[in-house]
């Protein structure tokens, strides 16, 4: 078929009236809210997706956390002991909740796919993905399964490395674990006659899918590439096709910093809307500043002042990715950048200014670290570097509560799509997962959501005498 357009954002960056204050969502209902789920699962496959799978009150086409609470609840019988003596650098969900990717010291990745059972008691054995020379700074799943592009219907997983290249993974089907593709080049795959023709990648940063998984933005020094590929999944049972490569890519043009002083002379994070058909992406660069770009037209579109930007070098940008209960125009304009001076900056695209700063509840001074924006709006989850994970309230930007989870530094959250669970990795090379709270079980921690504290102010001066009721897990 033809090939995919990059669409035009929907984005004004000079307004002549003001724009419309962001949407958190609803207020956070009270903790009595139903919503919990599950039915008993069989004895001999024990399920521990009450934490990191489908399941842990899950309504059926809702979203528990936006319903019961912040995922402030520790499950440490599901922890998954990711990488014996090593450190978990990074993890993330697939958007369709379907697997969990953990990233290790070792250059390596291992999958899960969920739910995750346990079964006669031992461990989920995770798939390995094995191919990067250096260290895997980056992880983007893609938005959904690859039949539209020609993988064969299974997620697909991009991964950067030191070692200059960004290569695409496949998740499930025969080609499990296989490495598709290998960016290595600047404008196509293949080796050229000449190596001024078509060079090698250079300072690789990061990569991201875009515009419902049809093409590829990948950071290299002070540019960005947008790559357009396709898969060709061959006959294993050939010993000559499983030998060819199961894909191409070419590169549809490259964007450059602006040549001023301040722009910076590399890029270091990348964030697009993969989940609609948008040209529109972030960049921040090493100077610590954030330029929202326009891809289909090729230009800078905002940038945010020097005076709003962090003191410190950035780690982590991502856009809000709302849940569809949850979504509305004003939510797809918020982006959110973490950085080493320890805060965390929730922001507007449309003006391009901070709308809450998130600090006191977090250390963050000298690691990579990942937070994570929750789908309702309502919650931002980070990890710690004194091995702990925080959530913080968006509306307030006051801290929630946090559990203190790994041994050593916690480098990354991310949050299920579907069950709102978290997940935590860290330099202890463990998985830990917090659910979010039962129905009927205090939070433990922070604030009661939706007024419970005032109810219970009201419940003690009436002489009435209040009893928490234990609930087993699930």
């Amino acid at each position: 078929g033809p090939p995919r357009q990059l669409g035009r954002p929907k984005l004004i960056a000079n307004r002549s009236a003001p724009p419309s204050k962001p949407d958190f969502g609803p207020p956070t209902p009270s903790a009595s809210a139903s919503g919990a789920g599950g039915g008993r699962r069989p004895a001999r496959a024990r399920s521990v997706s009450g934490s990191g799978g489908g399941g842990g009150g899950l309504a059926d086409g809702g979203y528990a956390a936006g319903k019961l609470g912040p995922p402030l609840e520790h499950v440490p019988d599901a922890a998954l002991v990711a990488y014996e003596g090593l450190a978990v650098m990074d993890l993330r969900f697939t958007p369709q909740a379907t697997h969990l990717v953990a990233v290790g010291s070792d250059r390596t990745a291992a999958v899960w796919r969920l739910p995750l059972t346990r079964s006669s008691g031992s461990a989920p054995r995770p798939l390995a993905l094995t191919g990067h020379q250096g260290d895997i700074i980056s992880l983007c799943p893609s938005l959904s399964d690859s039949h539209s592009t020609g993988g064969g219907g299974c997620p697909l997983l991009l991964t950067s490395s030191t070692d200059q290249t960004v290569r695409l993974w496949s998740l499930g089907g025969s080609h499990a674990g296989h490495e598709l593709l290998c960016f290595d080049r600047l404008k196509a795959s293949g080796r050229p006659m000449h190596r001024e023709e078509n060079p090698k990648l250079e300072q690789v940063q990061d990569a991201q899918f875009m515009c419902l998984d049809g093409a590829i933005v990948l950071a290299t020094g002070n540019r960005l590439g947008i790559y357009r590929y396709e898969l060709h999944m061959q006959d294993t049972s050939d010993d000559i096709k499983r030998l060819q490569r199961l894909g191409s890519y070419k590169c549809c043009g490259l964007l450059a910093l602006p040549r001023e002083p301040t722009a910076g002379h590399s890029i270091v994070a990348v964030a697009t809307s993969n989940a609609v058909l948008s040209g529109t992406l972030l960049v921040a660069s090493s100077s610590k500043r954030i330029f929202a770009w326009d891809a289909a037209a090729e230009k800078v579109l905002a940038k945010i002042e020097d005076k709003s930007v962090h003191s410190r070098p950035i780690t982590c940008l991502r856009l809000a990715q709302p849940h569809s209960e949850f979504q509305s125009p004003q939510s797809m304009d918020l982006f959110y950048s973490g950085s080493m001076d320890g805060t965390i900056k929730l922001w507007d695209l449309r003006t391009m200014q901070a709308c809450r700063t998130f600090e006191g509840g977090h250390v963050h001074s000298c690691q990579r670290l990942r937070s994570c924006l929750s789908p309702c709006l309502r919650y931002l989850c980070t990890p710690s570097e004194d091995g702990a994970v925080c959530v913080y309230d968006v509306r307030t930007g006051r801290v929630l509560g946090g559990r203190h989870a790994h041994r050593d530094v916690a480098v990354a959250v991310d949050l299920n799509p579907r069950t709102g669970a978290m997940a935590s990795g860290g330099f202890d090379g463990k998985v830990q997962f917090h659910r979010v709270p039962q129905p009927g079980k205090a939070t433990g921690q922070g604030r009661p959501p939706g007024g419970m504290a005032e109810r219970r102010v009201a419940e003690r001066d009436s002489g009435l005498r209040e009893v928490e009721m234990d609930t087993a897990m699930l």
